[in-house]
């Protein structure tokens, strides 16, 4: 008996962390409950990907498609310094992006045979944005220091007013909000409706985004946020609705009907569905696999993210976030935040780290001195009284406000 209700104590645990791996289906449906004009726009799109999914003329969206860049800005926001995540481990997430994206990783190989000719190139990049909506140029990475626990969660995330950080023109740039996520979420993004959702863009665990870092096994190689941009534009998982029914659809012709998630590393072939000869296609980004063995979008797939983009993300096709110039003045950017602050603040550095910096107060002495071994340093100095400080390197001064 002791054994019996083990088991079903398991089987309810591994149940609840199935639902939580990826939160896009339960906020969409929280965004549409709570956004009529959202809901209206989400009903257009699903009409849209059903016309596709039974016209199969239309995979001419991809004929004279350009290669387009989606300037990406990423939103930083932290409790704990840990989750201050480098430039580094975003770079690496971008990197990857490019790559999955573009079938230009390296284990393609590892596609099963049948599926393998399915594999395509979205002719889709990502680069940081170097231009923010004021026109001045930017790393494309905010941070802010935040009091809210599990903010992503809490659905402030996108409200500077309330702990989180505005976004950036959702038409013009991909935003990403990487922070504390309740549970075992590693993530979700909001679909591209016809009438845009205030939440647009895409919510990350730092757990799940980029290869280094806060990354942790099996979701450090980079997919989990590959599977989240595949909603951004208009992916629905393989399985469709969560039934359970062998009747949902994901609107995608070459992709086996499929009754769920399959989480891991199933073995091939795996079988969910009567009817389908090669059974699953687990080794889709749009399952819940490890990262590890995650390896393809379909060309349907890349046709409907296609059509998206000459509809829904048409604007994407004009933004200038991303212009391809190297400011000099930003490789030796500084900056300071909070500013102002309580004492507690960071100085984050550009591409060169000085060899000293020193705080200075409005009489010119100096209150603080400190040789950074990083790119981003915590300077943790709340016995200063108030007032007006210099912040000095020997090629910079910027000011603090310590209130």
């Amino acid at each position: 008996m002791r054994k019996l209700l083990f088991f079903l104590l398991f089987i309810n645990v591994f149940s609840l962390t199935a639902q939580d791996h990826c939160a896009s289906d339960k906020e969409n449906l929280r965004e549409q409950h709570s956004d009529s004009e959202f809901d209206e726009g989400i009903q257009l799109l699903n009409a849209l990907s059903a016309e596709f999914e039974f016209d199969q003329s239309s995979a001419s969206v991809r004929d004279g498609f350009k290669e387009v860049t989606i300037p990406v800005v990423v939103h930083v926001l932290y409790r704990e310094e840990e989750n201050n995540i480098s430039y580094e481990q975003i770079q690496s997430q971008i990197d990857v992006l490019n790559r999955d994206f573009n079938a230009e990783n390296g284990d393609l190989d590892k596609i099963p045979e049948v599926f393998r000719a399915l594999a395509t190139s979205a002719q889709i990049r990502f680069r940081l944005a170097d231009k923010d909506q004021y026109g001045n140029f930017t790393k494309g990475v905010t941070r802010t220091l935040t009091t809210v626990e599990n903010i992503g969660t809490e659905n402030l995330y996108h409200q500077s007013t309330r702990g989180g950080r505005d976004p950036w023109p959702q038409v013009h740039y991909m935003n990403v909000w990487v922070c504390e996520l309740e549970g075992n979420t590693l993530g979700f993004a909001i679909l591209p409706g016809s009438k845009m959702s205030e939440r647009d863009g895409i919510v990350m665990s730092p757990r799940a985004f980029g290869t280094l870092g806060t990354a942790k096994e099996p979701y450090n190689l980079g997919r989990t946020f590959v599977h989240e941009v595949g909603h951004y534009l208009g992916l629905r998982h393989l399985w469709g609705s969560d039934d359970e029914s062998c009747s949902s659809t994901d609107y995608i012709s070459d992709t086996p009907t499929q009754l769920k998630e399959n989480f891991g590393c199933k073995p091939f072939p795996t079988y969910s569905c009567l009817g389908q000869p090669n059974g699953d296609m687990f080794m889709n980004y749009m399952d819940y696999g490890n990262d590890s063995c995650m390896y393809l979008f379909t060309q349907r797939q890349v046709d409907l993210m296609h059509l998206v983009m000459k509809t829904n993300r048409s604007a994407l096709f004009h933004s200038e976030g991303f212009t391809g110039i190297v400011a000099e003045r930003n490789l030796s950017e500084l900056k300071i935040y909070p500013n102002p602050s309580e004492g507690i603040f960071h100085v984050e550095f550009g591409e060169q780290t000085p060899s000293k910096i020193e705080l200075v107060n409005m009489l010119g002495d100096v209150v603080y001195s400190y040789s950074p071994t990083s790119k981003i340093e915590l300077i943790n100095v709340p016995e200063l009284p108030p007032g007006i400080y210099s912040l000095i390197t020997p090629s910079q001064i910027n000011q603090i406000v310590i209130r």
